[in-house]
């Protein structure tokens, strides 16, 4: 009668899975998963920079905006000529242009905000604002300002007399028409006027 090897077998098939799965760390062990958002946001390491506001106009010399960025960096200006920046982010307009400024991080990562520099006319002033003529000419100059005070180089000025039987003028010359009288000379900028009064007296004899 053959001995019944059928157990034995079956015990050594069992030992050899059991020290299968014990090598393999068992059979539900899960690989743990990489933290893909080490170092990421807005105080990781390989976070993204972003600068708000991301763009922003500024309408005169001098006027300022506050820049702020999600994580801590270095402020500079790429464009000085037309706007400077401290190292709060606070951005400050010289001169008219698109200016970009730049946030960096330690992780050399940086990003960009544009700030348009534009001057618009909030003031125009008349030198001198009043001249007595008698029979020759003179010269007006204007001032064109934006709202902080500083002069708008090249702005497109339109001169203009109120009674032009008395004077005339052209890019700012009066000329004399009548022998007596008083007119006021406008000068228009952008819909901002700035005005002189001139008087036309009689020529003395000599």
């Amino acid at each position: 009668m053959r001995p019944q090897r059928q157990p034995a077998v079956r015990a050594v098939l069992s030992l050899i899975l059991l020290g299968l799965i014990a090598c393999s760390g068992g059979g539900d062990a899960v690989a743990p998963r990489p933290n893909l958002s080490a170092g990421n946001g807005s105080t990781g390491n390989n976070g993204t920079v972003r600068v708000t506001p991301a763009s922003d106009t500024l309408n005169a010399l001098n006027q300022t905006v506050q820049l702020t960025a999600n994580v801590a960096a270095t402020w500079s200006s790429l464009t000085p000529t037309i706007t400077t920046v401290d190292a709060s982010g606070l951005v400050t307009a010289v001169g008219p242009g698109l200016g970009l400024i730049q946030a960096l991080a330690k992780n050399h990562k940086a990003d960009t905000a544009q700030i348009l520099v534009q001057q618009i006319v909030a003031s125009v002033r008349v030198i001198p604002d009043s001249i007595a003529l008698s029979f020759c000419c003179d010269t007006l100059t204007a001032v064109v300002a934006d709202s902080n005070g500083y002069p708008i180089a090249n702005a497109l000025v339109a001169w203009a007399s109120d009674d032009t039987a008395v004077a005339t003028v052209f890019n700012g010359v009066v000329t004399p028409v009548a022998d007596s009288g008083t007119t006021t000379i406008r000068a228009t900028a952008d819909h901002v006027t700035g005005t002189a009064r001139v008087d036309v007296v009689a020529a003395p004899y000599p």
